[in-house]
């Protein structure tokens, strides 16, 4: 199974299930809260963990009980944490997040100004693929140039704003449709080929579009919460690309991954290899 190094955002989310978005300086009681561990890397790492495979996880925790718990966390999933810093005397990024009936998510982060410029602590250990977001932009950056020297895959999580200097290292592209937006207008096969790369746009519940052309459908499932099921395709792609699938098929494993995960709600939400080519098959 394959080792994906998973470098990005690492936060504890406070998630509110609310009937509406309350209105400007209004008090509202919450239908139900969770605390959750989150944060795109995080949610990718658990994932290829959860699909057998080895996930390194590379970020930031602060010094404080939201990184003590989620130093935890990260042990109970079987992800190393060997390239996570711990930033002395600073929080923990976290987040609240308010989800409405409707299913409309609203998100507020707090995270260090300064995880765009944290650099490497360690030597970078054995990997297949390095996957990225782009909140922590040095680090994807130094990463992506490793996987380049190696001639493994460099994935990028795009969202907006998509810091343009990652792109020269990036081998697979995986916008999301605000990330596309954020290249003004150009189609993705203009930005494949001025990048050099594979391509490709997430589009939630509708079909994965990519670069040549080509669309891709998820399979139909009955979604019962979506929050983080971005994350999931992303750790569920870097795993099948790690794995040996090319790049179609790595699309409908992440495709069927992230089906799985909306289509349940709990702590085992996170699909198992198994499930995954079981739901390919049929």
């Amino acid at each position: 199974m394959p080792t994906v190094i998973c470098a990005g955002l690492i936060t504890l989310d406070a998630v509110y299930e609310l009937d509406a978005y309350p209105e400007e300086g209004s008090k509202v009681r919450a239908n139900s809260a969770r605390l959750l561990p989150g944060g795109g890397a995080l949610l990718a790492a658990t994932t290829i963990a959860r699909l057998g495979g080895i996930a390194r996880l590379a970020g930031a925790v602060g010094d404080d009980l939201f990184g003590r718990y989620l130093r935890g966390q990260m042990m109970l999933r079987g992800i190393d944490d060997a390239l996570v810093h711990t930033l002395w005397g600073e929080a923990t990024a976290h987040s609240a997040i308010f989800v409405t009936a409707d299913g409309e998510r609203t998100i507020v982060n707090q995270r260090p100004d300064h995880l765009h410029d944290m650099k490497l602590t360690a030597d970078v250990p054995e990997f297949d693929v390095v996957l990225a977001d782009t909140r922590c932009r040095n680090l994807a950056k130094e990463l992506f140039e490793v996987a380049r020297q190696q001639g493994r895959p460099a994935v990028l999580d795009g969202e907006a704003p998509l810091p343009r200097d990652l792109l020269p290292s990036v081998s697979h592209l995986a916008l999301s449709e605000q990330g596309l937006a954020d290249f003004g207008g150009k189609s993705l096969s203009e930005i494949a080929a001025q990048n050099q790369c594979w391509a490709c746009v997430t589009r939630g519940a509708a079909e994965v579009h990519i670069h040549d052309g080509s669309k891709i459908a998820p399979p139909r499932v009955t979604s019962l919460e979506t929050l983080g099921a971005g994350d999931v395709w992303h750790g569920a792609f870097a795993f099948a690309l790690g794995d040996g699938f090319n790049e179609p098929n790595a699309v409908k494993f992440a495709n069927t991954s992230a089906a799985l995960f909306v289509s349940r709600i709990g702590e085992e939400r996170f699909p198992a290899y198994e499930e995954v080519q079981e739901k390919l098959e049929n």
